[in-house]
């Protein structure tokens, strides 16, 4: 779009200056939040290392400006007011991308088709959950209706296998949350028995998966997705991956210091995946673009990180049974298992990433609105006041 970047170094401006306006607010939930941050810290800190020292320092402020951004938001909003305007946002993708119709398979308005689809799930999946919550005002309610199922339409045309199985966990959690798991939770310790055997029900189906030597299920599975078992030639990628990683294994070899069109394993990875000269592309794994990246000492603040995002999101969850705690905890869980076979989670300023942070940081919003429900109101037309 046109004047994106200025626009985004505004916004990016314009937080810096709530930030200091709202230090006294802010300053505390950046300490209660301290994991967020030593990840970014530590990839701003190996610049001192990185053979692209330009690059890395614009990408290292970009990454500590992600989490810090959050809990700006977070200070000035309750969560029930973010997920409603990340829902207008995407309203607003959604009309963008109409014109696209034809281009979508490709990617769209977007740098290619993987980024497209998952902009198109989460616009669906936000959509369903403004449906759903029966607290959202009724014109919202309404125009969620009409844009869940273009999001979905819009989602198809790209061929991404992974935003399909998500579409399909995503849509199935949010059902099970509002027609099961909100009636349940009125009932003392069934929530818990019903997570146990849940829990218990998927180890065994594990098990018996894993003790069958000759089963093919994954490779079924990836061909009735269309797919192949080296997830899409991912398995060429993560193999140079690996090999990257082995040359600065334990602080790796600083931010942007693979990714770069100087570096020729680079784009030995380009011509095999017959991209561009000069295209950037991922390892399509958050881990181990940590570890080529940030090496061991990043691989484990990066494990530090998601478990304490996961302690968060499963503790909301339990003590508060709503529709949007409950949906933070179903975009976190599609966000983690991304990042098996995508890099999204080790980004900046994308949609699930903010949607992980926003969501670990819910409760520790200081605005906290309760809904208690609807007070009846009589007017005295005589006396002339309500």
């Amino acid at each position: 779009m046109p004047l994106e970047t200025p626009l985004r170094y505004l916004l990016v401006l314009w937080f810096l200056w709530l930030f200091a306006l709202h230090k006294e607010q802010v300053i505390p939930i950046v300490l209660k939040a301290w994991p967020l941050f030593l990840l970014p810290v530590f990839g701003l800190i190996s610049v001192l290392w990185s053979p692209y020292m330009g690059a890395a320092v614009r990408s290292g402020a970009l990454y500590l400006l992600t989490p810090l951004v959050a809990v700006i938001i977070i200070t000035r909003y309750d969560i029930s007011t973010i997920l409603r305007c990340m829902f207008f946002a995407g309203v607003m993708a959604i009309i963008v991308c109409v014109p696209f119709y034809d281009t979508m398979p490709y990617g769209g308005p977007y740098p290619q088709k993987n980024y497209f689809a998952q902009q198109m799930l989460f616009v669906a999946l936000l959509s369903l959950m403004i449906l759903l919550n029966e607290k959202s005002w009724p014109w919202t309610r309404l125009l969620a209706a009409l844009i869940f199922p273009i999001a979905l339409i819009f989602m198809l045309r790209a061929p991404s296998a992974t935003a399909l199985v998500f579409a399909a966990v995503g849509i199935a959690g949010l059902f099970a949350v509002k027609f099961v798991w909100v009636s349940v939770s009125k009932v003392r310790h069934l929530r818990s028995i019903i997570f146990i055997l849940g829990a218990s029900v998927i180890l065994l189906v594990a098990m018996i998966v894993l003790n069958q030597t000759n089963q093919t299920y994954l490779t079924d599975f990836l061909g009735a997705l269309g797919k192949d078992t080296t997830f899409t030639g991912r398995t060429h990628i993560w193999s140079a991956g690996r090999l990257a990683a082995e040359e600065n294994p334990i602080i790796g070899l600083g931010l942007e210091g693979f990714w770069n069109p100087a570096n020729g394993a680079a784009q030995s990875i380009n011509e095999m995946d017959f991209k561009p000269y000069g295209t950037k592309l991922t390892f399509h794994n958050a881990y181990l673009e940590v570890r080529v990246h940030l090496g061991y000492i990043g691989l484990g603040l990066y494990f530090l990180l998601w478990a304490w995002c996961g302690y968060r999101l499963f503790r909301q969850f339990f003590q508060e049974s709503s529709l949007e705690m409950s949906a933070l905890l179903i975009f976190g869980a599609i966000v983690f298992i991304s990042t098996f076979t995508e890099s999204m989670a080790w980004a900046s300023f994308n949609t699930p990433l903010n949607l992980l942070y926003l969501g670990a940081l819910a409760t520790l919003s200081p605005i906290r609105r309760t809904y208690i429900g609807k007070a009846p109101v009589y007017v005295n037309s005589k006396a002339g006041y309500a």
